[in-house]
């Protein structure tokens, strides 16, 4: 049983954490719809790029490719490639944490597989931290080690609406997650397991 409820847990973390996310890259955000755009299509003079020649557009051009926190950039970005995934690993010297993203590249498109974003500022994570736990169900079971996690707009409208979020998540024998909107200061979803 106990089996059953961790694996349901862990499918629904990676769900609202957006680790787990199909489709093309659309963050929803005015600002970034370029970014999708540009995903699209890339070509050569004879043929599809491959997905080492993105690989490396992203790690020259990764303005044009990722999503760091508001107002910051990424001072550091890894890019590997495993056949048609390209893993991207950044982080910045203004934020504690680190962001990933797991690209596919396939057919000439480019798309965003899954993301785990960590990169915060420290009084980002603090108030998302506090506005979780000001609903009581929350505040009741939550125990453990606590993460914060980004979430792009694009997952946020499975869920709420397409703007970007929060999940704060706390893991111990039980584990409590809660989806805020910093915007609005309130808990929009609730995991207990």
């Amino acid at each position: 049983m106990k089996k059953i409820l961790l694996l349901f847990f862990l499918l629904f973390a990676i769900l609202v954490a957006g680790c787990f996310q199909s489709g093309e890259v659309k963050s929803g955000a005015e600002s970034n719809q370029s970014k999708s755009e540009s995903y699209q299509n890339h070509k050569s003079e004879n043929n599809t790029l491959t997905a080492e020649e993105i690989a490396e557009r992203i790690e020259n051009y990764p303005e044009e490719f990722l999503s760091p926190y508001d107002g910051f950039s990424y001072t550091e970005v890894n890019v590997s490639v495993e056949g048609e995934k390209i893993i991207v690993k950044a982080k910045s010297n203004d934020l504690p944490g680190e962001d990933i993203y797991l690209f596919v590249f396939e057919n000439g498109s480019l798309t965003l597989k899954s993301y785990l974003l960590e990169a915060l500022p420290l009084s980002v994570k603090e108030k998302a931290i506090s506005v979780a736990l000001s609903n009581e169900t929350i505040y009741e079971n939550a125990k453990g080690h606590v993460t914060v996690r980004r979430v792009l707009p694009h997952t946020a409208a499975k869920f709420y609406i397409p703007k970007e979020l929060f999940s704060v998540t706390w893991h111990s024998d039980r584990v409590v997650s809660a989806l805020v909107d910093l915007d609005e200061n309130r808990v929009v979803r609730i995991y207990v397991s």
